[in-house]
């Protein structure tokens, strides 16, 4: 009898395991897709990295890129890829382990972020966060299978505010690619005083920024949400970012670690995010 059992319990398990398997697979394969039709550059991007790109900012802007580009003077790309792994912590479901894998365009604020969420030793949710500079895909599944989450937002004001944010969240990751924080079209620096900068951002009528501060060496180690930020969700927050432990990668100085609190209209801190980035990959 208790043979049978256990037989029964090993069986079912194995079958969990394939059917997550399965999922887990066909995400990816789907993920794959969106990344190298809709995130990877086409053809290779080149970047003029030349200090007379940056001459007429503000000090410690030019400090930072003088830091960051460390000597480089050009650098040809399709897309950046790293790892990121670290702890979450939301108000309803609480603490909880997220690994993932980012892809960015090298110069505009377009991305895949792809990842899991572990509970109790077991990758039990799947997601995907794609932004597109007019479009968003977010979806989560549970073990790549059940919908558990996904984007729909139906009014104009709405889309408009979300995309926002994105922007902004692409721009306050940009100092793992510190060329796409030269000035764009999407992006300028407008002086504040000697330790910090404001890097104000613009999505079609939209614009956010970020109080950028500098460290001794001329590093970012801190970009905190000026004003109330709009996620699309009705929920107002305003994130504060925080950037640590630079090291040389690629011949550029990078944070390779990343830390995240979003604090509501009174103050309270409501949710939290640090995270270690690994194997950053400049995609040619």
């Amino acid at each position: 009898m208790l043979l049978n059992t256990l037989i029964v319990l090993a069986c079912l398990a194995l079958g969990i395991g394939l059917f997550a398997g399965l999922g887990l697979y066909r995400a990816h394969r789907e993920n794959a897709r969106i990344i190298r039709s809709q995130v990877i550059a086409d053809a290779s991007v080149t970047v003029d990295l030349s200090p007379e790109t940056y001459a007429d900012l503000p000090d410690p802007v030019r400090r930072y890129f003088d830091y960051a580009f460390n000597g480089r003077k050009s650098i040809s790309l399709r897309g950046v890829e790293w790892n990121q792994g670290g702890d979450f912590k939301l108000p309803v479901v609480g603490k909880f382990r997220a690994d993932g894998r980012q892809v960015s365009h090298p110069n505009k604020p377009v991305y895949a972020f792809t990842g899991w969420f572990w509970r109790y030793g077991l990758p039990l949710i799947e997601s995907r966060d794609a932004f597109f500079v007019d479009d968003h895909d977010m979806r989560a599944k549970l073990l790549g299978w059940m919908k558990v989450m996904h984007t729909d937002y139906q009014s104009p004001e709405q889309i408009n505010s979300l995309y926002s944010y994105l922007v902004l969240r692409y721009y306050g990751q940009a100092p793992l690619m510190p060329w796409a924080l030269l000035p764009n079209d999407f992006v300028a620096w407008q002086a504040n005083d000697e330790t910090s900068a404001y890097l104000r951002i613009t999505h079609d009528d939209l614009e956010g920024a970020y109080l950028v501060g500098f460290g001794s060496d001329g590093e970012i180690v801190s970009m905190n949400g000026d004003r109330l930020l709009m996620e699309g969700n009705e929920a107002m927050q305003r994130e504060v970012g925080l950037k640590s432990e630079y090291r040389e990668i690629g011949g550029f100085m990078v944070p390779t670690r990343l830390e995240y609190r979003w604090y509501d209209k009174s103050d309270v801190l409501i949710s939290h995010f640090q995270s270690e980035i690994s194997d950053i990959r400049i995609l040619r």
